[in-house]
């Protein structure tokens, strides 16, 4: 119980210096913000063409009844496939949050250096905690501002497409949507975030003082970044090329919707979204094993960090 209040005290302190060093909260606000243009633009583009579909005239209803759809059935149509373009153009804008495999080590390298060079480790090191508790608090406090931020780029993001979509069409985002987007948000999303942040406070562990962190840090989220596109990397089939990781492509190709179950019903043949119909399939299995990796990883990297602690420094 002691280890978990000094725990969560380390991280209380780290988490209100976050807020003051700026650079956490303003790189993962940045990518929020790219994420979120990425899904935004290419539907917000096309709002007009939507608003001008939605209207119906004799003609217009006369060539649905031909095709055997109602009025209604139309309406849900359109609904559908509005939500299921915001679901395609994440495939684009995903690489943002990429992005943070890169940055976020670069933004958090300097939390344990920073420590060191203002005197704030002798401080803790007449303390009695020890190295592990020092560590786990760190990352915890860091990881903590960083998901608060993510957090509210999400609430924007929704905020956004809610108001825009009610304003012009009188209808948001589908319930199967807003499922993907949460979805989304916690098997692919928070993965990187937290391997991302992790990686950054762990490299600062060798360097005294801020500045000499930064260079390390960007090579550490060079390697994160290539090592998680190629580890992860999705099928190569249509037009996701092997773009994305195991996580995104799992969710998009169980991504199902009434649009998509009336092209069918109307081509007469499969419909998918991002035509990966035929595509190598990856089961959950996959996506397991994925973060078993990933745990797996994380907790060596946590490992060698207290041992080197313990070696170099008695702590």
């Amino acid at each position: 119980m002691q280890t978990i209040r000094q725990v969560l005290a380390i991280a209380h302190t780290e988490f209100r210096f976050a807020f003051r060093r700026g650079s956490v909260v303003a790189v993962t606000a940045i990518i929020g913000l790219l994420v979120n243009a990425g899904i935004l633009v290419g539907p917000f583009a096309s709002l007009s063409a939507w608003v001008a579909n939605s209207i119906m005239t004799p003609e217009k209803i006369q060539k649905l009844a031909s095709f055997g759809l109602t009025v209604a059935e139309y309406a849900k149509f359109l609904r559908e496939a509005l939500s299921d373009m915001f679901v395609a153009t994440t495939m684009l804008a995903w690489f943002g949050i990429f992005l943070a495999l890169l940055f976020l080590p670069i933004a958090t390298s300097s939390t344990i250096p920073a420590d060191r060079q203002y005197g704030v480790s002798d401080l803790l090191r007449s303390t009695p905690i020890t190295g592990f508790d020092y560590l786990a608090g760190k990352i915890l406090g860091v990881l903590a501002m960083v998901l608060l931020i993510g957090a509210l780029m999400l609430g924007l993001f929704y905020a956004i497409t809610e108001i825009t979509l009610f304003s012009t069409l009188h209808y948001g985002l589908s319930y199967g949507t807003d499922l993907f987007f949460m979805e989304l948000t916690l098997l692919d999303g928070l993965p990187i975030l937290i391997w991302g942040t992790t990686v950054g406070v762990l490299i600062g562990i060798f360097f005294r003082t801020r500045r000499a962190a930064i260079f390390p840090g960007f090579l550490a989220g060079v390697a994160s970044l290539v090592g998680w596109a190629f580890t992860f990397r999705a099928p190569r089939h249509g037009i996701f090329g092997g773009m994305t990781d195991l996580a995104h492509y799992y969710l998009v190709q169980n991504y199902h919707s009434s649009a998509i179950e009336l092209e069918c019903r109307l081509g007469g043949q499969d419909a998918n979204l991002l035509n990966i119909a035929g595509a190598p399939h990856v089961g959950f299995g996959q996506l397991a094993l994925m973060y078993l990796v990933v745990i797996a990883a994380l907790v060596i990297l946590v490992t060698l960090a207290r041992l080197w602690f313990q070696w170099k420094e008695n702590f």
